[in-house]
């Protein structure tokens, strides 16, 4: 139910309604229009912020998301969404996990989750997402109709803490070894050096589970759904028809939007996991040494255009790069007009910028991907964002 019972419910819908229609019918003079309709739902959410009564209101918490929205559609900065993500998120927080069990509320916490997420992920930092309340007391009075698309968004909850925890780890080793170039004799600091491998030691073990759970949820929704569908996508009828088959295979198709949306945050996460899997190896085989911070940083990152050294994770990055391929393969379903209008470009624009830097710079392979981006930011203005360049 849309009651309008705050000032900022009506303008963020209207701003987004109209960006929508601009971009789609591309006229940047509606798209123009519709940043006066945003300027007006912006004044009036803060006003709604400072009132009680309203902040705790299910239409506040729509028009921030409404407004997040906003941004990735009418691309103001190239990072405005994601400082939107991050109001929602604490305006979520305080909230609490109680008042999301109306079907309402959980279903715009189940719009904004992905969208918290993504804002963790860039900081780096733990998201009150990832607490045991928040991924069960939300679907507690339906416990069995909890889909599988949000059982994969509660594993994602974890990975900004992991992400967070490797950080941890690379500030540890790093003061370590300034620690041994002053004094090189390991025994005087074996306590702390013991410390840290046990710390890598347990971050490997805990993306090793997250691994397994992320696979057997694919191996549950492959079952449940059987989404890919078993002929050729026409690429002709696709809104960006240069598709490079040559390159990635034949193009996928699905039964719906709904499904690519799932198969895409799927490849989302795993390349996450791989990648931070791959680190957390990396760092609990290192000794705390100058020598070993000076590969770490050379190669452990997954610079665009550094080769990585020969080591026994290559299967990590094969798998990251097979995750790449997958993701290019649905380009031209997600970028489909006549099928799904422009939904599919805003699906598909995160695990394009995760899968960007899994090739080299000049390969073809990238040179793809960069053209399907500057065809989503001109077209349907998904700019890409600066903590991804």
């Amino acid at each position: 139910m849309w009651e309008t019972i705050s000032a900022s419910d009506d303008p963020s819908k209207r701003a987004l309604e109209t960006a929508l229609f601009g971009r789609f019918h591309r006229q940047p003079g509606i798209c123009v229009a519709s940043s006066r309709w945003y300027g007006q739902a912006l004044i009036k959410l803060s006003d709604d912020l400072r009132t009680p009564q309203a902040l705790w209101s299910t239409a506040v918490l729509r028009s921030a998301i409404l407004l997040t929205m906003y941004e990735l559609i009418a691309a103001t900065s190239s990072s405005g969404w994601i400082h939107h993500a991050g109001a929602i998120g604490r305006l979520l927080e305080a909230r609490g996990p109680y008042r999301h069990q109306q079907f309402e509320e959980r279903s715009l916490l189940e719009i904004a989750r992905p969208l918290v997420i993504a804002k963790a992920a860039v900081d780096a930092k733990r998201s009150f997402l990832e607490k045991p309340d928040w991924l069960q007391i939300p679907w507690a009075l339906i416990p069995d109709q909890k889909s599988l698309r949000d059982k994969l968004v509660d594993l994602s909850c974890v990975i900004p803490g992991i992400m967070e925890n490797r950080r941890e780890l690379a500030r540890t080793r790093k003061g370590l070894a300034r620690l041994l170039a002053n004094t090189p004799e390991r025994k005087n600091h074996s306590q702390q050096i013991e410390r840290y491998h046990w710390a890598a030691a347990a971050l490997v073990v805990r993306c090793g589970h997250l691994l397994d759970d992320v696979r057997i949820w694919k191996q549950a929704w492959d079952g449940q759904s059987n989404p890919i569908t078993m002929f050729h996508f026409p690429v002709g009828t696709a809104a960006y028809p240069d598709y490079p088959e040559d390159l990635f295979g034949p193009p996928l198709s699905f039964y719906n939007l709904y499904e690519a949306n799932n198969f895409s945050m799927y490849y989302q996460v795993l390349t996450s996991l791989l990648r931070l899997t791959y680190e957390c190896h990396f760092e609990a085989s290192l000794a705390a040494s100058e020598t070993a911070d000076q590969a770490i940083d050379t190669h452990l990152f997954l610079k665009p255009g550094i080769d990585l050294p020969a080591t026994d994770h290559d299967e990590l990055l094969v798998e990251r790069r097979k995750c790449a391929i997958e993701v290019c393969r649905s380009v031209p379903y997600h970028l489909s007009t006549e099928l799904h209008g422009c939904g599919g470009a805003y699906v598909i624009m995160l695990p394009l910028l995760m899968a960007r830097p899994i090739f080299r710079p000049q390969s073809e392979e990238a040179k793809y991907i960069d053209r399907v981006l500057a065809h989503l930011a001109g077209t349907w203005g998904n700019q890409t964002p600066q903590w991804f360049g």
